[in-house]
């Protein structure tokens, strides 16, 4: 049989280093390879896909020229801006994208803020001169917004999406949609001289006070809004009752868009033809340039860049956010991952080649990616296909774009973010959750209807990292105890195996009453978060706090109060009737990280608490499935416990023997005959003797030592590292073949405090303080016999 002694050897930086040097030209390949992810998929191209992409870009297609429209006027610019918008973001996605399903292209909530910068812009003695135009603004948006985002994607920053937190993105979201329906209400409601550039709880407070001004606009306005929901409902409701017609169903479910478009389009042409008007009696969007008449190498002046400086930042957080919540969102629903470090990127291509067809930054669309998802797309070479209805709309359906009426746009823009905004459920389930979720979603929420959209994302941000800050800082933690034999359980059969002991934190909603410490001389501590410079501090005060409240200090208190420390003046007689700490379990299981300031904290609370005890105090550690907590322990001297002869409680370090097993190697193996259970011989070491071997030969013990609770072992051996200097032979035997792992009887850390489970730490605690009773029971008993040998031979 064999003995499995496990160790996982500390990191050799140098080495580490070296292995990713050699490892750079593979990676760069991989690199480059993941940065067109086309190659994988395009060259299996078929018809079956062909016929699912084309279905797809139909669908889609009568989808986004109606929202790249709307959008736009959402962004206060000319609506072929829109158009432009639309066509390069679906052309560039499936040449980089990562995802089938995703649209980028304009979206309700990048226009909203666009509309505000542009707002902003055109107020300008600049743009009113002359010198800036409105291309020059778009244009150097995307570009410059193109080049920042491009550049995090190249570097493989995309997870730093995941620092904003979900209600952070949602209260953002519900808010910037409540915005967009406040502002398009003048226009659906046909009130005119609404300035929606102020902030949305005064554009609403006026609409209301105008609404006996609504001109002949709001038949096309309430009319639109009315079909739309009428169709989407039906729509619900029949592919309920007819699920064989889903198709069918779901097409004439995401035309609504389209069709509002062209019969609203149509009844106003012939208004205006028939009718003879010299002016339109409708709001209507006019005259659009057929073609890319913007296209050209952008220019770039200095002082526009300046201008817009402040601004980029919220346009790159917000493009980066809405895409990403977008892929997150179809990683929940989806076979396939979507890579956030390549979207970013794409998103940052698309916008600089945007810049060059005069579009305004992009990304994708909520609406559009869950019509593409849901109308069978099967590769991201729909976006192509859609691109070319988007050209076809530019050059040819552009004259039927002028009678478009102003508040079928406003309905449809309304119809669209409409999903967007959150009702009470959501707002119940962050607070059911915790109300700091709540806090944050509501921040991001009221904050966008008073203020500039950007805003509602630094705020909320800011918000959730302070309260995660505060979190870290004041970390969870648990003192642990064991149930009473009396608690009340149901009968069992008594032929059941008897489990282990469970451990439960002694202030435990529900088994507090049952639960007591595992020993009156020993504390069970668990830390439940990382052990970082931003909570040590807090977590072993804690520590030392309760081993001053549950056990006594070693040097008795003073009789006079005048005689004793200013900060501890109890009772003496109640403290001697408190424990003497022999020893802490310390379970660091769930514990990952440990920095510098953690190991130092730890090694100063075990100075402090021995010099609190005046005698020596053991640490029984689960150091967990971290390597960097296992090496800082052993750095701390936490894995033998080698006293330092200056200062009590301070441990020498474990990392400084170079008598180890091979690099490499994780687990190393002693052969040891076990004979039959209770025939073969027990050689039990207590703790105390190994101290002493560890004091007299300054060496680290080779073998775990056996506990008394391991039934099934009959023996242990144990081995000290000057026998390989003595001998020259390995402490373990590394070469053991699979056959003898096969018969591996028990697992074990290879040092001496360091255990596997907290059951087992627990038991050896114990333990340890039991033998340490009777080892003074025994001496006591030797010097009362001494003494009445003495009293004898006085006589």
């Amino acid at each position: 049989m064999a003995i499995l002694y496990a160790d996982i050897p500390p990191s050799n930086y140098l080495n580490q280093f070296k292995d990713q040097v050699k490892q750079l030209p593979h990676q760069a390949r991989s690199y480059f390879k993941s940065m067109f992810p086309i190659v994988d998929w395009l060259p299996h191209y078929n018809w079956i896909w062909l016929s699912g992409d084309l279905t797809a870009a139909v669908t889609v297609g009568t989808l986004v020229i109606p929202q790249s429209l709307a959008y736009a006027k959402i962004a206060n610019l000319p609506p072929v801006y829109g158009l432009y918008t639309s066509f390069i973001g679906v052309i560039s996605y499936p040449l980089f994208g990562t995802s089938k399903d995703i649209s980028i292209g304009t979206s309700a909530i990048m226009s909203l803020l666009v509309g505000q910068i542009i707002t902003k812009f055109v107020t300008t003695s600049q743009y009113l001169s002359g010198e800036w135009t409105m291309t020059d603004a778009v244009t150097t948006l995307a570009l410059f917004a193109g080049f920042i985002t491009m550049l995090i994607g190249l570097l493989r920053l995309g997870p730093l999406f995941y620092f904003i937190c979900q209600p952070a993105i949602a209260g953002f979201m519900a808010g910037s949609g409540l915005t967009i329906v406040i502002n398009q209400f003048s226009k659906i409601f046909g009130v005119p001289g609404i300035n929606t550039s102020e902030a949305p709880y005064l554009v609403f407070g006026k609409t209301l006070i105008n609404l006996n001004h609504s001109t002949v606009d709001a038949a096309f306005g309430l009319t639109s809004l009315l079909y739309l929901y009428v169709v989407k409902y039906l729509a619900q409701h029949l592919m309920r009752r007819y699920p064989r017609h889903g198709r069918l169903i779901f097409f004439f479910n995401t035309s609504r868009s389209i069709v509002v478009l062209v019969f609203s389009t149509l009844i106003c042409f012939m208004i205006n033809h028939f009718g003879h008007f010299e002016k339109s009696p409708f709001q209507i969007i006019g005259n659009i340039p057929a073609g890319f008449g913007h296209i050209g190498t952008p220019t770039i002046k200095p002082s526009l860049v300046g201008f817009f400086g402040s601004d980029l930042i919220g346009i790159v957080v917000l493009l980066v956010m809405e895409h990403g919540a977008i892929a997150s969102s179809l990683g929940k629903i989806t076979d396939y991952k979507v890579d956030m470090s390549q979207e970013v990127f794409t998103i940052g291509i698309a916008n600089i080649f945007g810049s060059f067809f005069g579009a305004y930054p992009g990304t994708g669309a909520f609406s559009r990616t869950a019509v593409m998802s849901k109308s069978g797309t099967r590769t991201p070479l729909t976006s192509f296909f859609v691109g070319i209805i988007v050209v076809l709309s530019i050059y040819v359906f552009t004259p039927a774009f002028t009678y478009i009426p102003n508040a079928s746009l406003a309905a449809i823009i309304a119809h669209a973010v409409s999903d967007l905004i959150s009702g009470p459920t959501t707002w119940k389930r962050f607070w059911d959750v915790h109300p700091t979720e709540l806090l944050i979603f509501a921040c991001a929420y009221i904050i966008s209807l008073f203020t500039r959209i950007d805003i509602s994302v630094y705020v909320p941000v800011v918000l959730s990292l302070v309260v995660q800050i505060y979190r870290t800082t004041r970390p969870q933690y648990a003192f642990l105890g064991s149930l009473n034999d009396d608690i009340p359980v149901e009968k069992q059969d008594e032929e059941a195996p008897i489990e282990k002991p469970l451990l439960y934190p002694m202030d435990h909603p529900v088994l507090k009453p049952y639960l007591h410490p595992v020993d009156p001389s020993v504390i069970c501590f668990q830390p439940q978060e990382n052990i970082v410079f931003q909570n040590a501090s807090f977590t072993f005060e804690k520590l030392i706090d309760m081993v001053k409240k549950t056990t006594r200090q070693g040097k008795p208190l003073a009789e006079k109060i005048g005689d004793r420390p200013w900060n501890n003046v109890a009772s003496p007689g109640k403290e001697q009737e408190k424990p003497l700490l022999k020893a802490i379990v310390l379970d660091l299981s769930g514990v990952h990280q440990m920095d510098f300031t953690g190991m130092e904290t730890l090694m100063d609370t075990s100075i402090a608490i021995e010099r609190y005890v005046g005698s020596r105090v053991s640490w029984y550690i689960v150091p967990g499935l971290s390597p960097h907590v296992r090496k800082c322990l052993l750095f701390a001297g936490f894995g033998t416990q080698r006293r330092d002869a200056v200062t009590p409680g301070k441990f020498l370090s474990d990392l400084s023997f170079k008598n180890w097993h091979p690099d490499g190697t994780k687990g190393c193996c002693m052969k040891a005959h076990l004979e039959e259970k209770g025939k073969g011989r027990e050689e039990v070491v207590e703790i105390e003797q190994v101290n002493e071997k560890l004091k007299k030969k300054d060496r680290i013990i080779g073998l775990k030592i056996m506990s008394k609770y391991q039934e099934d072992a009959s023996c242990t051996d144990i081995v000290l590292p000057s026998k390989i200097n003595e001998y020259g032979k390995p402490w373990c035997d590394c070469s053991l073949s699979a056959a003898d792992l096969d018969k591996v009887s028990v697992v074990q850390d290879r040092f001496p405090y360091f255990f596997g489970s907290l059951h087992d730490a627990v038991k050896a605690s114990v333990r340890q303080r039991t033998e340490q009773e009777q080892d003074v029971d025994k001496i006591s008993v030797i010097s009362d016999k001494g003494l009445g040998s003495s009293s004898s031979s006085s006589d």
